[in-house]
């Protein structure tokens, strides 16, 4: 094969053997105190080396509040910024203490009670007096005191200015229209108060059959939140937030540090007594909402609320989408379109993550489902991404979820592609929880990166790089700086492979980068359903069944929103937009569509040609009219959508660029799009525990180049027919294809894997000695089973195996580890021969001469076996560490 030295800049060639920190590993760089400027070198040294391109100092729980934006803390983050920018890092800056921004370590609503969160409650009875009592946030609760105390000043929920902002009274059989509400707001006041509760009284009579509901509004006096439906809280957030780092930061703005970073801006997720209805949390409350709420529904207020409890007539789903769509646009403007006009007259660019309720899941709300996320900003993804330069998404966990794909659909809708992934861990091993795993390998975050820029991620931002490791014999979540999204990963053994992890990942994302995606189904996102019927209506789990069953059979899609279905351009049947060309778009159970242009859209596409699929709920609402539930010509699924009905889409779906099959039934992770050249890009990944096999096919025959992600190299094949290619366990591959202007006959084979002759594979079972690093007190040691079984129990670090490996025929040997936890590197004769950080471990040893050669392999595990010890996250077991299984010798047939 050919190797390529030089390519057109078209190509991005050069950005893919060097990428640039757009597409290396980002982090978080949690300060835990206020650190010298010898730790800020030495560790921003280590980063860099490790591969990782710009880095977020983040001030953590375990830091006080008093030192944040401190003097001291100020001129820190100003030698650091200095360092780095020295080092060649990027900097952002992550805008607030801990996550949640808008507070600035409580700075915000220091001397501006009227900044703090306010709510609307509100109970219903059929009696003329009542309360609202026993507010508490179980969303903040269920992460502990520490947490809470953050939040809430002295950890207690006060609450003052009491306030009645609507009073309906209503038959409580079922309501015909809103003409059957009488606004009582006028006769409805509060009689009593104190920091915890109030109590109203309607100063009429309520007959039987009469039901009266009482929406009040209060302050917190306690909570560090802000109300972010008012832009005076966001102005007041930047004044002392985000001001002083800039003046601090001088020169060094735009460059190094180019943008900021928000993180979940979100007000509490209160519950109280008497709570009821559709709505599942309390709203947050200004005095502007009023007027908002009117003209978006075209009905008052207060009968305008009472439709989000409870059914008040056929308008009911059209009320309640014109009044969370009205919501959410307050919300955006005053905290989000703040933020940009300020980030644009700073010359840097405003990126970060709304709280995402669909985390760590392919349901649309299958996250954070303690929470109604319409009274947050949680639902108006497409209309939030509006309001920043780049797209940044959250991820909980390694498995593939909908965040990223989400992501990249808004960010193309928007005029840009692709998206920053924020990754971080939950602790899962036993049923007393803290934050991170201090178990998770190098394979598995490697495995989980590869899986999100399948799935639209540009750059993998690690959720953290730690100052410290935190303290021994201290379980606390989040004030410990160990359980606080541990881990940490700088602080992992396997620490000093990551640049390994980071170079390889990197150049898989600068492959990706100029082409197009193959996304042949648009799925629309159903905005205006699911402000009307709320999270737990079934659009959010037929969204989940449709991402995965697709996902399943390697068939690409993205969200598309109205706005984008009504610009399209149709096109030989093909539905185009935001750069993308789709085949099909599916309606998930959407009932509630915002206008009539949508209905046309899809009817006109569907008359080209186009296949419209919908699924679960009909379509039965515009926001501005009633529509019929057969508006719109398609194929409809009452239930929701199987196997079946995926492999009866993708029958009819016009096939279009190369198709990947595979031989044994299995198809590995892939990502298929189109440069600008017209050359196909695809990316194959297997993260199974056996070797897939694939078979390949374009045309009658394709070019084909190989780009290695783990070395940066490219090679040029002879032109194929049908090739196949076998991945091992967790191997990678990236090709470029070019279908071929003359039909072609060969069907090469694609491979890494050496011709081995295992019937002559020798295993290593006895002879091996061991030590930590660190110790000189080698002693023999068995290889079928983990130094946690033999007397290391808590040992976390590097262990040294050592073997005197006799060879007794000269050959071009291989060794081949079958279990290690979790990398390894080795030494021949004193020479260090490679180092591995996942799956297949195999060694080229070379020709080796008869003899006695010195053979040792330097096995590093996880933190968790020491980090865990003593702590109820433990659980029963320890973790596997070392080898666990003889190596095996094997030489190379000729």
């Amino acid at each position: 094969m050919e190797q390529i030295r030089t390519g057109t800049d078209s190509d991005h060639r050069g950005l893919f053997e060097n990428p640039t920190a757009a597409f290396r590993p980002s982090a978080y760089w949690f300060w835990h105190s206020i650190p010298t400027e010898e730790v800020c070198h030495a560790q921003l040294s280590d980063f860099k080396l490790k591969g990782i391109g710009t880095i977020l100092i983040q001030a953590r729980l375990a830091m006080p509040r008093a030192d944040y934006l401190s003097p001291a803390y100020l001129e820190a983050y100003r030698t650091a910024a200095g360092i780095a920018a020295r080092l060649g890092l990027k900097l952002g800056i992550y805008d607030d203490y801990n996550w949640i921004s808008g507070h600035a370590g409580g700075r915000t609503v220091a001397g501006r009670d009227e900044l703090r969160e306010r709510h609307l409650f509100w109970s219903s009875s059929e009696k003329a007096q009542g309360d609202i009592s026993g507010i508490h946030p179980p969303f903040t609760r269920t992460m502990g005191a520490d947490i809470v105390e953050w939040q809430h000043e002295g950890s207690v929920f006060e609450w003052c200015e009491w306030t009645v902002e609507a009073a309906l009274l209503y038959s409580s059989a079922a309501i015909g229209n809103l003409d059957e509400v009488i606004d009582v707001t006028a006769r409805t006041s509060i009689v009593d108060s104190d920091h915890a509760s109030c109590a109203y009284a309607f100063d009429g009579t309520i007959d039987d059959g009469q039901m009266l509901t009482v929406f009040i509004s209060a302050r917190s006096t306690t909570s560090r939140l802000i109300n972010y439906l008012l832009p005076e809280a966001a102005e007041q957030f930047i004044a002392v937030g985000l001001d002083p780092l800039i003046d601090v930061l001088g020169d060094l703005v735009p460059d190094p540090v180019s943008f900021v970073f928000y993180d979940q801006p979100a007000a509490g997720f209160y519950k109280w007594d008497q709570i009821s209805g559709s709505l599942g949390n309390s709203l947050l409350f200004a005095p502007s909402l009023i007027d908002a709420v009117a003209s978006g529904t075209g009905e008052p207020f207060a009968k305008s609320l009472l439709a989000l409890l409870r059914d008040v007539g056929p308008a009911t789903l059209q009320l309640r989408a014109g009044f969370y769509a009205a919501y959410s646009g307050l919300m955006n403007e005053a905290f989000s379109g703040t933020l940009r006009r300020w980030a644009e007259s700073k010359g840097i660019e405003l990126t970060g993550h709304e709280i995402l309720p669909h985390i760590s899941a392919w349901s649309l709300n299958g996250g954070f489902t303690s929470i109604d996320p319409r009274v947050a900003l949680a639902v108006d993804f497409f209309g939030i991404d509006s309001y920043r330069h780049q797209t940044a998404v959250d991820s909980n966990n390694f498995v593939a979820q909908l965040a990223p794909k989400i992501g990249d659909s808004v960010a193309r809708s928007n005029g840009r592609s692709r998206c920053v992934v924020e990754t971080y861990a939950s602790a899962e091993r036993t049923p007393v929880r803290a934050a991170g795993q201090w178990e998770l390998t190098l394979e598995t975050m490697r495995a989980q990166a590869i899986r999100l820029y399948c799935l639209g991620t540009r750059q993998f931002l690690w959720h953290g790089v730690y100052q410290t490791d935190g303290r021994d014999h201290d379980p606390t979540p989040f004030a410990n700086p160990r359980f606080d999204f541990g881990p940490g990963i700088n602080f992992e053994p396997w620490w000093s492979y990551h640049d390994l992890f980071a170079h390889e990942t990197a150049r898989i994302s600068a492959f990706i980068e100029p082409a197009t995606p193959r996304a042949p189904v648009a799925i629309l996102y159903p905005l205006q359903t699911a402000y009307a019927e709320g999270p737990r209506h079934s659009h959010a789990t037929h969204i989940g069944a449709w991402c995965e069953g697709l996902l399943a059979r390697r068939c690409d899609f993205m969200f598309v929103s109205e706005a984008d279905l009504i610009k399209a351009r149709i096109d030989g049947g093909r539905m185009l937009v935001s750069g993308l060309a789709f085949d099909a778009v599916i309606l998930p159970s959407a009932s509630v569509l915002q206008a009539a242009e949508t209905v046309q859209a899809l009817n006109a596409f569907s008359a080209a040609g186009g296949m419209v699929v919908s699924s679960g709920d009909r379509l039965s609402t515009l926001r501005d009219a009633a529509v019929h539930s057969d508006a719109i010509a398609s194929k409809h699924i009452d239930r929701l959508p199987g196997s079946s009905d995926i492999e009866a889409l993708l029958e009819v779906l016009p096939s279009f660029g190369p198709v990947i099959a595979g031989r044994s039934g299995e198809l590995p992770w892939q990502w298929v799009g189109q440069d600008a050249d017209g050359w196909w890009r695809i990316v194959l990944f297997n993260d199974g525990e056996t070797a897939v096999v694939s078979e390949i096919t374009f045309g009658n025959g394709f070019d084909c180049e190989i780009w290695s992600a783990a070395t940066g190299t490219t090679e040029q094949t002879a032109a194929f027919n049908r090739p196949t290619v076998t991945l091992e366990p967790q191997e990678v591959r990236c090709l470029r294809l070019r279908q071929t202007a003359e039909p072609v006959r060969g069907e090469g084979h694609f491979t890494t894997q050496p011709p081995l002759d295992r019937a002559r594979s020798v295993s290593l079972v006895e002879g091996w000695t061991f030590a930590p690093e660190g110790s000189a007190g080698f002693a023999p040691i068995s290889v079928e089973s983990g130094w946690e079984t033999q007397g290391f129990a808590e040992f976390s670090g590097t262990g040294i195996y050592r073997l005197a490996l006799e060879i007794g025929d000269e050959a071009e040997w291989f060794l081949e580890l079958p279990e290690v936890a979790t990398v390894v590197a080795a030494r021949l004769d004193g020479r260090q021969v490679d180092r591995l950080g996942w799956r297949p471990y195999r060694f080229s040893l070379g020709r080796l001469q008869p003899g006695v050669h010195s053979l040792e392999l330097r096995v590093a595990n996880t933190a968790a076996n020491r980090y865990y010890a003593d702590t109820p996250y433990r659980g029963d077991t320890v973790d596997k560490s070392g080898l666990s299984a003889a190596p095996k010798l094997i030489p190379l047939i000729h």
